[in-house]
């Protein structure tokens, strides 16, 4: 009775470690049939050379339906930003800082993100485009990620920033509940996943990927690897 309870244990966990080991085989093979998949600076995370990086297999292009600060055509940057969540709020200075110290020489796209899958957060990109559209698109992400950060984010502070910044009111609110202003949000955050983007912020500077809020000076991490900082990253891409 004994051995025939062993041989049944032994059958169990054969059989679930196939289990795990094919659907390990079928999410790798689906991610790379999607083009979903990372290849690492030099096929390794570059700790030492302080990169932290990834060189992404699809490369998203900036296109009519972003929302763009400057006009430089030296370097392009594309970020995923979530408009109510703090990473998000936090990285906002990094990239007003590389606005001002790099100027005309780069061009930064804003695109939606909603990685806490809030209602909030999809209203908030609809309000985002709408202040874009009418050219007050920078000042109103100001606001809104200063407002996140002070804790003082909710559905009626959309409407109260954008008279604080100046917007047309009648304009403004009749472009937050335009159905075709939220497909296309809609829209935009799915086709994420096409460049592997799964949080934000992420932000593509050139060929390279980086995940999560990089500080904008270098840094040394919990194990004592010095990082390169975001000033850095960009400063490299325009050499």
């Amino acid at each position: 009775m004994e051995t025939k309870k062993t041989v049944r244990v032994i059958l169990i966990f054969i059989i679930a470690t196939l289990v795990v080991f094919s659907l390990i085989l079928f999410f790798n093979n689906h991610l790379e049939e999607k083009g979903q998949s990372l290849t690492p600076v030099e096929n390794s995370l570059e700790i030492a050379g302080g990169h932290q990086s990834y060189v992404a297999v699809n490369m998203p292009i900036i296109n009519d339906d972003d929302c763009l600060s400057g006009h430089g055509d030296d370097l392009d940057i594309i970020v995923y930003e979530d408009y109510g969540d703090i990473f998000s709020a936090d990285f906002y200075d990094s990239l007003e800082q590389a606005r001002l110290d790099f100027g005309d020489k780069i061009r930064i796209a804003y695109r939606p993100f909603n990685f806490n899958h809030t209602d909030l957060s999809s209203a908030a990109a609809v309000a985002v485009r709408c202040a874009f559209d009418q050219g007050k698109g920078d000042d109103f992400r100001g606001k809104l990620f200063q407002a996140v950060r002070a804790n003082q984010f909710n559905h009626d502070k959309l409407s109260a920033l954008a008279g604080e910044i100046g917007l047309n009111q009648e304009d403004f609110q009749e472009c937050l509940t335009n159905p075709q202003k939220k497909e296309k949000i809609e829209k935009m955050f799915l086709a994420a996943a096409n460049f592997s983007v799964y949080g934000a912020p992420t932000v593509f500077i050139g060929e390279e990927m980086i995940v999560g809020a990089r500080p904008y000076s270098n840094f040394t991490d919990s194990n004592g690897d010095e990082i390169e900082g975001l000033k850095q990253v960009i400063a490299r891409q325009l050499k």
